[in-house]
């Protein structure tokens, strides 16, 4: 039979000499250097790539709950909603974005509504009100 044993070190200074110190709120567990006094996981959890940041954020565009992307690619509601907010102030500023409207003279439609009764009253602005 063969045992490997993985021998971790500071990622500070490089020593060897660490203790077991509990564990953190996600259940990893800390370790102290006795060397230089530094605290710490170990073995960091992966972050997500751009690309799969970038398919997450497609998922939800395309309707889907925040709940659904959490249980199917394990990333919290909280950092979800980080990166749509990181991307709506990427965004340039609505009135940069806004087309100028040329005012023409056509007729419109108001739908009235008097209780059983409807009728359509044209009118002549553009803006729907007489």
């Amino acid at each position: 039979m063969i045992i490997e044993t993985k021998v971790y070190s500071c990622r500070k200074c490089q020593s060897e000499d660490l203790v077991k110190n509990g564990t953190n709120a996600s259940g990893s567990s800390q370790y102290h250097c006795k060397a230089c006094g530094a605290y710490g996981v170990l073995e960091r959890k992966e972050r997500a790539t751009e690309e799969k940041k970038e398919l997450i954020i497609n998922v939800y565009q395309e309707r889907c709950s925040m709940r659904g992307i959490e249980r199917t690619f394990g990333v919290s509601r909280r950092t979800l909603s980080a990166w749509l907010k990181e991307q709506v102030n990427d965004l340039p500023p609505l009135e940069e974005t806004l087309q100028p409207v040329e005012c023409k003279r056509f007729l419109c439609c108001m739908w009235m509504s008097y209780g059983p009764l409807s009728f359509v009253e044209k009118t002549k602005c553009g803006s729907g009100f007489p």
